[in-house]
């Protein structure tokens, strides 16, 4: 059995020389251990990652806990918050859904369209909801439809809106 050569190698954190049976080593024994930052523990990192600075996720979280991220914090206050505009949410406010319920009972859950009883059934705008915001909770602006016939419509999904 052939014994290894051993190598003489640099340190390239420390300058001092070293000798290895393995090639490919760039530290010493003595560099390849960090320091944490946090509570000064010496450690190793197991993924060779010499730019860490903790030695664990709980001294990372003692150290950041309270401090807002640098992207927040840069942003606080130039954007202006336009949410409180609208009454409407992703699934729009009580008086659509009080609307679109009352659609539906009056048209016993049917499509006016095609006849088809339950299912996907949406609450179409006859006159679009955009362009006539007078009658956007008149009931006789709204009938039940199938999400097929629906979609047939001129003004599904704000189709036309811009007339």
């Amino acid at each position: 059995m052939e014994k290894l050569p051993y190598i003489k190698h640099t340190c390239i954190v420390c300058g001092i020389e070293f000798v290895t049976g393995k090639g490919g080593a760039k530290r010493c024994p003595d560099c390849r251990y960090l320091t944490c930052q946090y509570c000064g523990k010496k450690f190793k990192s197991p993924q060779g990652n010499y730019k860490q600075k903790y030695c664990s996720r709980k001294c990372k979280d003692d150290v950041t806990k309270g401090i807002e991220p640098a992207g927040l914090r840069n942003n606080r206050g130039i954007k202006p918050r336009t949410y409180h505009i609208t009454d409407r949410d992703k699934h729009g406010s009580a008086k659509d859904r009080d609307w679109r319920s009352a659609v539906f009972l009056r048209d016993n859950y049917t499509c006016q369209q095609c006849g088809v009883v339950g299912g996907k059934l949406q609450a179409h705008h006859i006159k679009s909801w955009k362009t006539h915001p007078e009658l956007r909770w008149d009931m006789d602006n709204g009938k039940t439809l199938c999400l097929e016939c629906h979609r047939k419509t001129d003004t599904y999904g704000g189709k036309n809106s811009k007339r």
